[in-house]
This record gives C-alpha cells, sequence and structure tokens, in this order.
C-alpha cells in the first residue's frame, strides 16, 4: 500500500462552486462546477478547459452549513489535467492566504461530512 501523502483529510462532497480567473475586471465572469474533493488546504474541481499552473483563482463556495453566505477564497491553481472524460479536466487549486474563520468554517464542514458518513 502506497504511503499517503496528503497534507489534509479530503472529502467528497456533493457541492458546486463559482470560480473566477479574471481577477482585475469589475464585471467578473463567474463559472459554475461541481467538486471533485475538498480539504482544509484546498479543493479539487471538473474544469472545461485547462488551467495554467500558479495562475490565481478566486472560488465562491456555498456550504450546507451556509447556505445563505457565500464564502469567498483566493486560490493557486496546483495543475489541471484531462479527466479522460470528454473534455473535462481535473483541476486542483490550494487555498491561499486562507483567514482563521475560514479555515474554522471548512475544518467544522469536514468534521460533520466524516460524522454523518459513519451514520
Amino acid at each position: 500500500m502506497s504511503e499517503e501523502r496528503r497534507r489534509a483529510i479530503r472529502i467528497n462532497p456533493s457541492i458546486f462552486i463559482q470560480y473566477c480567473l479574471d481577477l482585475n475586471n469589475p464585471s467578473k465572469k463567474w463559472d459554475i462546477t461541481s467538486v471533485k474533493n475538498l480539504s482544509e488546504t484546498g479543493v479539487c474541481i471538473i474544469t472545461g478547459k485547462p488551467f495554467e499552473a500558479n495562475c490565481d483563482i478566486e472560488i465562491r463556495f456555498k456550504l450546507p452549513s451556509r447556505p445563505f453566505e457565500p464564502v469567498d477564497v483566493m486560490g493557486r491553481v496546483v495543475e489541471s489535467n484531462a479527466s479522460g472524460f470528454g473534455n473535462s479536466y481535473i483541476t486542483r487549486v490550494e487555498f491561499k492566504d486562507l483567514k482563521d474563520d475560514i479555515k474554522q468554517l471548512f475544518h467544522d464542514y469536514i468534521d460533520w461530512v466524516l460524522q454523518n458518513e459513519k451514520k
């Protein structure tokens, strides 16, 4: 069995996010996609095109624990590779400069999902 290389526990939530690469445009164009997995340090999403590594990306979550309060975070694309299913790509994003309250929100949400998986 191979050794786990991840720094944080990942979950496979059934949630969607919005993302934007056009960070300096006042009228940002947001796309929506599904989350493949989520951790306290990053997210893996399905995209319709590949993104360059190290580019900045803004992500907006609506978590079940806060359905009326979007959570906006910044990230950095780690890699973006063809998924093998049509024209979709698996894009890994590492969160940047998370505030303590957002870190706690992700921690609590992931803990909640893990606790409910056991039931």
